[in-house]
């Protein structure tokens, strides 16, 4: 090409980049500039094209929470190890499940009395992505609903009876009971490698019920955590994300 042929091109180039009524009025969307020459013209428009999007089923994925892994394996008095599943709408709604384990082993140290409970829990709920970019990265606020049917055992040192001087056994074994929580989940989770993501969020826990507590509540509930009106936990979630790509449209313009 000629030089006076490059120089033309060069300039209607950055005409049409700064001028083009379409770019002024959409800012936010992505030019995409086309350049035809025929002979001795050269041609060049600028077409605006919309940013991208997710299909309204965008995937699933299921997680564990390596925390509780972790907590178990140093001897923690309790953990919480579980599991979840959840199904990405429009990279922005997360139904989910949450299914876990929770263990502990309690002894008091000032009286020496000992509780512990192994039992399942169950957890369902919602996240919602505040980010609006979809570079992989997200910011998740949501809540859950929890419930956990245990047993528990208790067990305290003899008392010894004032009157009589003997020693009173105290041990409770497979008493029942239930509880209800609801949690407030901030967190963030980003792409590793391929499917592979990693994450965390805290979690704000607000006892709902709780039965089956004449003998006082049980120290520890599956789920919740130390029990009381309130607690805090999180988790640490690896997580494996299989889903469809948000849609590209200068991909697809390339077509």
């Amino acid at each position: 090409m000629p030089m006076s042929k490059t120089y033309r091109f060069i300039s209607i180039l950055w005409i049409s980049l700064l001028g083009h009524p379409v770019a002024a009025q959409q800012p936010q969307a992505t030019p995409q500039v086309t350049v035809e020459t025929t002979n001795d013209t050269v041609k060049v428009s600028l077409q605006s094209l919309p940013p991208e999007k997710a299909p309204l089923l965008a995937g699933a994925a299921v997680s564990v929470d390596i925390c509780g892994l972790a907590m178990k394996g140093v001897g923690a008095k309790f953990a919480n190890m579980e599991a979840a599943a959840r199904i990405n709408f429009k990279e922005k709604y997360f139904p989910l499940f949450e299914i876990g384990l929770g263990d502990c082993t309690r002894e008091g140290q000032e009286n020496n009395n000992l509780f512990s409970t192994t039992a399942p829990y169950f957890r369902i709920g919602m996240d919602y992505n505040f980010n609006k970019k979809l570079n992989g990265n997200r910011f998740f606020g949501g809540l859950r609903y929890g419930f956990s049917a245990f047993k528990y055992d208790f067990s305290n040192p003899d008392f010894t009876d004032e009157v009589w001087q003997q020693p009173i056994p105290f041990n409770i074994k497979d008493h029942k009971a239930r509880a209800q929580w609801a949690e407030v989940v901030i967190g963030v989770e980003t792409k590793l490698w391929s499917i592979v993501r990693l994450g965390y969020n805290v979690r704000y826990r607000l006892r709902l019920s709780q039965s089956g507590n004449e003998w006082g509540d049980p120290w520890y509930v599956p789920g919740f955590g130390r029990n009381g009106g309130t607690t805090w936990g999180g988790t640490v979630n690896l997580t494996f994300d299989v889903g469809k790509s948000a849609r590209n449209p200068r991909k697809e313009s390339r077509k």
